[in-house]
């Protein structure tokens, strides 16, 4: 009663009329966009953009929060806890269909292509996220698949304004957080700074495991267990730009570790399991204006990452296949642990130059090398032949994933931006791949932006683009969840886009997008063995409407709801898709240093598998209420009441796995923010 009555004050104080907003608030959003150039209305993409600050106030608290807005888009989560963003349906059972670039760096990961270790980072410390739906990207050299994702720290200040900021949080699941940003400027140098430490305790309770199912065989039923998930996270990132007239320096540094959540064998983990995901990545370049029409560009780069997971996979009294003695089996009285760890590198250079001498045209065009290699491979579990307990090294002759695994790709790349008229622009591309020893792709892409007055905005776009098969793809070896396939073939797609947006102002629109998918060679492991396969072909299509608007001067509106239908080349439905998502908030200034939002989701039923005799994974919403005080010296307090209607949040597990799917919220929660800038 008492949460009802709190949700029905606050949607009536939505729609009252209350003193103005602050003029400098809508300005400084205007300046954003004209001095960062993030006009999207006029880009040769599907783009939405979002300004941090607003961000904030509708109560978002990370990255994640932020991408779970944006048209066409659902998160998912796996097994282990690994998240990843799905645009427009597309096979939502892998990883790499998108990719994250954080201030211009490429952050997917070597083993997995995922970048869930970024998906927490802290809301106050992003300036802008701009969100590309569609294969393309505004990042040339790179292919994409499904959609990429660009965020914009703080450290685009530079040379603009010294600035700071310092934050801490602290929320249900005993969330703590602490963090800061620092910009300065010495001249010609300048210097960005940034850190952040989040934790929490998060679990959460989790139907059977898979020997409910009899997928591990019926003498293993009894082992069926309902336990928690583990959920909780320990994550600190640093970061430290340079910037020195024509020649910058990245370094980015990134501590992940959280819970194994439903665990890696889809089997119950203990609490003490975990899995640990560091990224650390370096970048130097130079950008150099030759002459007033000449451009030219250069950067290199090292990505570490790793993969680590150390985890009871089975408990006591497991009876499994004996691995080096086929047709016998072995009681494993104790349980089985198991330590996995993959290593990786990936070393590139990227050189581009850029020409505005031809009448009408500005062309791009340049090269990327990219060495991808596994630097270590451990495998360390209970002794498989069942005769002790004893831990045992079995990197050598029982590895997890191929030791030796290396990729070598050059990709080519041009694109042309013709200006035919003040009201219609062209865009051509082309990017030409080529994985060393294997296979080579080429990928065109053409766009029509069709200004018909100063509100009104067409777009036409046909791209053709690739997803070259993951590490975990590829080289998974000697595991029966998993089965690598050396053999794979990239996933193709050919997208039609069709666009027209109405303009307002410079923060207010409205973008209605059709859109058409033909993938092919699409990869899942959904099969008997587990083995990463190439399948068949199948289409998707749908529409995105994204509508951005002040009601009044002290209230803002901002909504899409998106529509996506998709089926296989056998014209079924595919499965593992909301076919509807509906997101809006409200954001209501009371005066100007309070205010108050309403942020809601919507994410539509999910339907299974044909073999999959579980029902339809049901839909389910969410609706958060925040409150932010600031004062006069850039000072804030906010807090967050979230998952207000006590929803039960549910991935969907692959078959035979968990029968209740993955749960990731439990009850209403809370998030109380305090924040200083200087």
């Amino acid at each position: 009663m008492r949460v009802t009555a709190i949700l029905f004050i606050t949607i009536l104080s939505l729609y009252a009329t209350n003193i103005n907003i602050l003029v400098q608030e809508l300005s400084q959003i205007d300046k954003v966009v004209e001095v960062t150039k993030t006009n999207r209305f006029y880009q040769p993409h599907i783009v939405s953009v979002y300004l941090g600050k607003e961000l904030e106030k509708a109560g978002v608290s990370n990255l994640e929060e932020a991408l779970s807005l944006v048209p066409g888009v659902d998160i998912y989560g796996d097994n282990l806890g690994i998240k990843t963003p799905i645009f427009r349906g597309s096979n939502p059972l892998a990883y790499g269909q998108s990719k994250l670039f954080i201030d211009g760096v490429l952050v997917n990961d070597g083993m997995i292509d995922q970048y869930s270790h970024y998906l927490a980072m802290p809301i106050e410390l992003i300036k802008r996220i701009e969100v590309i739906r569609g294969p393309g990207s505004k990042s040339e050299g790179v292919n994409i698949y499904a959609g990429s994702i660009y965020v914009t720290t703080y450290a685009e200040n530079f040379g603009v304004n010294e600035s700071a900021r310092v934050f801490g949080k602290y929320g249900s699941y005993n969330y703590k957080s602490f963090g800061f940003y620092k910009n300065l400027s010495f001249d010609d140098l300048h210097i960005y700074t940034e850190f952040y430490l989040q934790k929490d305790d998060k679990q959460i309770s989790s139907g059977p495991d898979i020997f409910a199912t009899g997928a591990m065989g019926e003498v293993n039923k009894r082992l069926t267990t309902t336990a928690p998930a583990q959920l909780w996270l320990n994550n600190y990132s640093f970061a430290l730009h340079f910037d020195y007239k024509d020649l910058y320096f990245k370094y980015r540094n990134n501590y992940y570790k959280s819970g194994n959540a439903f665990g890696i064998s889809f089997i119950h983990p203990h609490k003490n399991d975990y899995l640990r995901l560091p990224s650390t990545i370096y970048e130097a370049g130079m950008k150099k204006q030759l002459s007033d029409d000449l451009q030219f560009f250069f950067k290199a780069g090292v990505k570490k990452d790793s993969f680590t997971s150390s985890s009871h996979v089975a408990p006591p009294g497991l009876v499994y296949p004996d691995p080096f003695h086929p047709g016998k089996y072995v009681i494993y009285a104790a349980g089985v642990k198991g330590y996995y760890k993959n290593k990786n590198e990936s070393d590139y250079i990227d050189l581009k130059i850029r020409y505005k001498g031809f009448e009408k045209h500005s062309i791009t065009t340049g090269y990327r090398n990219t060495l991808e290699r596994t630097l270590e491979v451990k495998t360390i579990t209970t002794d498989r032949t069942g005769i002790s307990d004893a831990m045992v090294d079995y990197s050598t002759i029982f590895p997890f994933a191929e030791p030796n695994a290396k990729r070598r790709s050059h990709i080519f790349y041009i694109d042309d931006t013709f200006a035919v008229s003040d009201a219609l622009t062209l865009y051509f591309g082309m990017n030409y791949e080529r994985i060393l020893h294997k296979y080579h792709k080429l990928n065109p892409r053409f766009s029509a932006v069709w200004a018909l007055d100063n509100e009104d905005v067409f777009k036409l776009k046909y791209s053709r683009s690739h997803r070259n098969p993951s590490w975990q793809e590829m080289f998974t070896i000697n595991n029966t969840t998993r089965v690598g396939n050396p053999d794979l073939r990239p996933e193709e797609v050919s997208a039609y886009e069709a666009s027209y947006i109405k303009k307002y102002s410079l923060d207010e629109y409205m973008q209605l997008t059709l859109f058409y998918l033909k993938n092919s060679k699409v990869i899942n492991n959904i099969n008997e063995e587990r083995e990463f396969r190439n399948i068949s072909m199948n289409r998707l299509y749908g529409l995105e409407f994204e509508w951005k608007k002040m009601l009044s001067n002290t209230l803002k509106f901002y909504g899409n709801y998106s529509y996506v239908y998709g089926e296989c080349g056998c014209h079924k439905e595919l499965p593992n898709i909301a076919n509807h998502l509906f997101k809006f908030y409200f954001l209501k200034q009371f005066t100007p240093n309070f205010s108050t939002t309403m942020l809601f989701r919507y994410i539509g039923k999910k339907k299974r598998f044909d073999f999959d005799s579980r029902d339809s994974l049901k839909s389910f919403s969410f609706l958060d209420l925040s409150f932010q005080y600031e004062t006069t010296k850039d000072t804030s307090i906010m807090l967050a009441l979230k998952n207000i209607f006590n929803t039960k949040g549910r991935y969907p597990a692959p078959p035979n796995t968990y029968l209740d799917d993955y749960p990731y919220t439990k009850g209403r929660t809370m998030m109380f923010t305090i924040k200083k800038g200087f």
